[in-house]
């Protein structure tokens, strides 16, 4: 039986694309092989999370199995990805 893969979205609106989307982009660069395999990742277009009015949500925003996250990290997106693995 197959696994699931999980649906990663990363945003590449000019605002997360210039505060750390684009080191996102470069995932192949620093996930592991395993993590990879479990996973399709896109860039896509805006994801709404900067129009929301909330001072302690920031760019870069990546979409994690239809769950939006902020303020997220190359150490972040690791982590959001193996804890939907794990779920």
């Amino acid at each position: 039986m197959a696994q699931r893969k999980i649906a990663v979205k990363i945003c590449v609106g000019t605002a997360c694309f210039v505060q750390g989307g684009a080191d996102l982009l470069l995932y192949e660069d620093f996930l592991e092989p395993s993590l990879l395999e479990r996973c399709v990742i896109e860039g896509t277009g805006c994801l709404g999370g900067c129009k929301v009015q909330d001072a302690k949500s920031g760019a870069p925003f990546v979409e994690v199995d239809g769950n939006v996250h902020a303020n997220v990290t190359v150490d972040r997106l690791r982590q959001l990805i193996k804890e939907a693995i794990d779920a």
